[in-house]
């Protein structure tokens, strides 16, 4: 990514919702003193789960079928350590909405706003009793086209399965 969309990205990245703050602990780090990946991803899914909370229930009972949601597809750019001590801010938006799924993006950033690590995924709605995927409701897409960026806001993802 060259400087210019990088910069351009922080700043897309500085304007999406905080779902998460936290710390680095020293029980988070590996054998190379960094946060370990087993304790990023935690971060990051739990960011997302909250993101999906902001279209209603993430389980919820509709004429008669259990929906839920199911990550089908993730890609992590690991770009900067994060170290004990460090304190962190997860920020999350909608990308893409198709007709069951969502793709998204989650950036884990350290406080001062460097850009640790960014998770682009496609999440799905899920019928849990039949194990498959279901249409998103037209209140759900509605809520989801308020967390996209605006339509003269290029996407700056270059990761993630398309819709």
């Amino acid at each position: 990514m060259t400087q210019d969309l990088a910069s351009l990205e922080a700043l897309e990245i500085a304007g999406d919702p905080e779902l998460f703050h936290g710390v680095v602990f020293p029980w988070h780090c590996d054998a190379m003193g960094h946060m370990s990946v087993q304790h990023q991803m935690p971060l990051l899914d739990g960011a997302v789960y909250h993101l999906l909370g902001r279209l209603g229930p993430t389980v919820e009972q509709v004429d008669g079928r259990r929906l839920g949601w199911a990550d089908v597809n993730h890609n992590i750019d690991y770009r900067h350590e994060l170290v004990a001590g460090d304190l962190v801010v997860l920020r999350s938006r909608i990308l893409n909405i198709g007709r069951t799924s969502l793709k998204h993006r989650t950036a884990l950033c350290r406080q001062d706003g460097l850009i640790c690590t960014v998770l682009t995924g496609v999440t799905v709605r899920f019928d849990l009793d039949a194990r498959q995927s279901a249409p998103l409701s037209d209140a759900a897409r509605t809520l989801a086209q308020g967390l996209c960026p605006p339509p003269s806001q290029p996407d700056l993802s270059t990761q993630g399965a398309p819709l």
